[in-house]
């Protein structure tokens, strides 16, 4: 593997090669990255190796999205359309996210195999979603001091660049504080600093609202991210990214306006599991015909395109009564 990432750039002395694919993209395995797929427009207006189109940050961050990529049922396609998306809104996981991705890849790898794993490579690196190698062996110390996963013994593996010198690699299990970290995050008792929206897409009405209104008055409200799932740069079984995305937001906003089935079960899953679920549906449709008879009673906020600050205004605010948050008064109280 001689080849030059587009993405990641063979950090930390990696390899990438290339590999032929059908219609207008080129194809790319990475020993980071994984394997995936650019179209040809993606390539010239974000990959250009004569321009720096992307930051270091964002191309970790993109890097951390294709490391963790479902390539079950099928490859994982950059297009330019995603890629215009992704560029403004790139972000890593916190440091509190990095540390769920790591106890969850060593849980996942002990469970499946009944084995420790080495931990200490950039490919796990990226898929707990860590800047660098520096960052990430401060976060493998914090989980090991806090007794939340330990070294398992030693394994001897040849340098890569002097395969004659061996040297020392830990593997790493969870301890029993971890299997708890571990279970509680499947049963989505841990949550990351986001909020997930179901919703039908499509709709340019209803798209446009979401991306301009209700997007940003999520961040400027309470400072969490809100995404759907095309936010996600991952191809492969649909369902089981649903169910991770919502297992991890901290709250749900289910969009009723069309009737969605998709949506409709996705507030049942997100209801299942304890998380804080908000409907919105639009304020006309909702005024003539409800919504389902088992959701039009619970929490629900009304939208419309010429009221889009009474919007913020009520979701901001039922957003922070559900997940106990408070506006600090900036006057000076009374001594």
């Amino acid at each position: 593997m001689n080849g030059v990432c587009p993405v990641c750039r063979n950090a930390h002395g990696t390899g990438c090669s290339e590999y032929q694919t059908t219609g207008d993209r080129s194809g790319f395995e990475c020993e980071i990255c994984g394997r995936f797929e650019i179209t040809r427009s993606a390539l010239i207006s974000f990959f250009n190796a004569s321009r720096e189109e992307l930051s270091l940050f964002q191309r970790a961050t993109l890097s951390h999205q294709l490391s963790i990529a479902d390539r079950s049922n099928g490859a994982v396609i950059v297009t330019q359309e995603w890629m215009e998306r992704f560029v403004p809104n790139a972000r890593l996981p916190n440091p509190l996210e990095q540390a769920t991705n790591l106890i969850r890849i060593i849980g996942d790898y002990q469970s499946k195999t009944g084995e420790a794993i080495v931990i200490d490579s950039p490919k796990i690196m990226a898929c707990a979603g860590a800047y660098d190698m520096q960052m990430f062996s401060q976060l493998r110390k914090e989980l090991e001091d806090g007794n939340i996963i330990r070294k398992a013994g030693t394994t001897q593996l040849a340098d890569a660049n002097n395969p004659i010198q061996m040297r020392f690699r830990y593997p790493y299990i969870l301890t029993l504080e971890g299997w708890t970290r571990y279970q509680a995050e499947l049963r989505g008792h841990v949550a990351g600093r986001y909020g997930f929206i179901a919703m039908k897409f499509g709709d340019v009405v209803l798209d446009n609202f979401i991306a301009k209104v209700a997007k940003p008055a999520v961040q400027t409200g309470i400072n969490f991210d809100l995404v759907d799932l095309r936010d996600i740069a991952r191809a492969g079984v649909i369902d089981n990214i649903l169910r991770q995305q919502i297992r991890d937001a901290a709250f749900v906003l289910v969009d009723l306006t069309h009737d969605n089935s998709g949506a409709y079960w996705e507030a049942g899953y997100a209801e299942g599991l304890g998380k804080p679920v908000i409907y919105l549906c639009e304020r006309s449709k909702f005024d003539q015909a409800k919504t389902h008879f088992d959701t039009n009673h619970c929490t629900t906020v009304l939208w419309s395109i010429d009221q889009p600050d009474q919007f913020k205004s009520e979701l901001v605010a039922t957003l922070r009564r559900s997940l106990n948050l408070f506006a600090t008064d900036k006057k000076a109280q009374p001594a």
